[in-house]
């Protein structure tokens, strides 16, 4: 067996290798390219090119050139160890790419696992919504940040102070503040003429938006909020707006793709700004 065979061998097993990693993630829109899972696969492939020629020195007989292979081998092991365990080469948008398949497999062995005891399925829920979550407002962050706009700062919740329980439990912190997924049937409660708009962080779960000519609805802390709305919520950009709160939404256009085609900004006056990609999809 020629040595060029063998290099060809261990590339193809390299590249195959990081294309498996991505078999155990979600949806197809959660794979995104991941600098960590490459160093992984180069890391394994020098790791295979060395038990394979350990195995099979009695078919290459060049000493020179199998020692170089060894020592090559180990050096390419330690450089890929080393940049996946310092992340030196990974930026923001870098790290968002690598986190959502990393999120997408918890959202798949939550929802498939064969749970029975209620606690451990109430924790599995609560880990999957927020998984999703985090997936969409990583893809809003992704193409945020890439395009320049990067935040020096972020709203803070004041510092903690001394109190009793009742304190604790009378006392919001808003940075921890999210829209929250609603039914149709709760939507309808706070809504007059229905709605023909709805936006999904991801399309398994819930909306966070129902949105109508009439207005538009919305549930934040376990309270249904009713919205007005500022312009054609059917266009490529519309607004609603309640006392202290504000929600946007805008269509991607050519920047939409199968992982998104629409983002929504979600926004407190206190200060707080969160941001996602998600699915706006309107009927009639």
């Amino acid at each position: 067996m020629s040595y060029v065979r063998f290099g060809l061998m261990i590339l193809t097993s390299t590249v195959v290798m990081f294309i498996l990693m991505y078999l155990n993630t979600y949806a197809w829109e959660h794979v995104f390219f991941s600098e960590t899972r490459t160093y992984m696969a180069v890391l394994m492939g020098a790791t295979m090119a060395i038990i394979m020629l350990a195995y099979m020195l009695g078919m290459y007989k060049n000493t020179s050139l199998n020692i170089a292979i060894f020592v090559g081998a180990v050096v390419v092991f330690a450089l890929s160890l080393w940049l996946v365990r310092s992340q030196v080469t990974v930026s923001g948008p870098s790290y968002m790419r690598a986190m959502i398949p990393h999120h997408s497999i918890a959202v798949m062995t939550s929802e498939r696992a064969q749970i029975r005891d209620q606690r451990v399925r109430k924790l599995a829920d609560e880990i999957i919504e927020a998984q999703r979550r985090e997936i969409a407002e990583m893809r809003y962050l992704i193409a945020d940040v890439s395009g320049g706009n990067v935040a020096d700062d972020v709203y803070q919740d004041p510092p903690a102070e001394p109190g009793d329980v009742e304190d604790a439990l009378s006392n919001l912190l808003v940075s921890t503040l999210d829209l929250a997924p609603m039914s149709e049937a709760e939507a309808s409660q706070v809504m007059e003429g229905g709605a023909s708009c709805t936006f999904n962080r991801s399309p398994e779960s819930e909306p966070i938006l129902w949105a109508g000519e009439d207005g538009a609805a919305a549930k934040l802390n376990g309270v249904l909020l009713a919205l007005d709305a500022a312009g054609d919520p059917q266009g490529e950009a519309a607004g609603f707006t309640t006392p202290g709160m504000t929600v946007s939404v805008r269509r991607l256009g050519d920047e939409g793709d199968w992982r998104a085609d629409a983002e929504l900004v979600f926004e407190l006056e206190r200060g707080l700004s969160v941001g996602y990609r998600g699915f706006y999809t309107c009927s009639g």
